[in-house]
């Protein structure tokens, strides 16, 4: 991709022909950065995963770093408002890729290793989890978001052992403890005041 830099002189100066080109394609730049979620077309229905469901494909892809991440990515952000009436979350899927530092490739990857947990947990070779639009956008179930928050909610949280009990108060001192009287060791000895032996000490020049 070639790219140019005009001053706003340059601007001012170039032929009427020109300066409108130049709008039409900041316009055009603009508007596709503008635009918003649209139902993914062309795709069968997007399956509704539980939390139980959420809990067993992360148990299924643990040992795959980069597939957890984009999983647990999923919930990220809030829900980004009305899409079309129907219940769908979209990701956008450039932040996807700078979040998890993947490949376009290496995300496609991680995405079918998640669709194929999923598929097995349901027993189901047709259920289908993403879908995708013409804007950049990947989209999930909202109830599948909902279950992947929870599940990333859940990890964050601090978990204590569920059978420890706890821990009585120690009453100190115990009422029958006895310490025992220990005399001071030869050593001590050897260096009370009065008791201590002449020695010969140098000191380096």
């Amino acid at each position: 991709m070639t790219s140019f830099t005009f001053t706003t002189e340059e601007l001012r100066s170039a032929p009427a022909e020109v300066r409108r080109w130049l709008l039409g394609r900041i316009d055009s730049d603009l508007s596709a950065l503008m635009v918003a979620p649209t139902s993914p077309r062309n795709s069968p229905a997007l399956a509704a995963c539980t939390p139980e469901e959420a809990a067993r494909i992360f148990d299924l892809i643990r040992d795959d770093f980069a597939a957890t991440h984009v999983f647990l990515e999923l919930a990220r952000d809030l829900p980004s408002g009305d899409n079309s009436g129907e219940p769908l979350h979209a990701v956008n899927i450039g932040a996807l890729l700078r979040n998890t530092r993947l490949s376009d490739h290496a995300l496609v990857s991680c995405l079918q290793t998640i669709d194929r947990a999923f598929q097995e947990i349901r027993h189901d070779a047709e259920a289908v989890l993403f879908g995708f639009d013409q804007a950049n956008h990947l989209f999930v179930h909202e109830t599948t978001y909902r279950s992947v928050r929870s599940l990333w909610q859940g990890l964050l949280r601090p978990h204590a052992p569920a059978d420890a009990a706890p821990a009585a108060p120690l009453d100190w001192p115990a009422a029958d403890f006895q310490p025992r009287e220990l005399g001071p060791s030869e050593d001590v000895l050897t260096h009370r005041p009065g008791n201590r032996r002449q020695t010969d000490t140098h000191f380096p020049a």
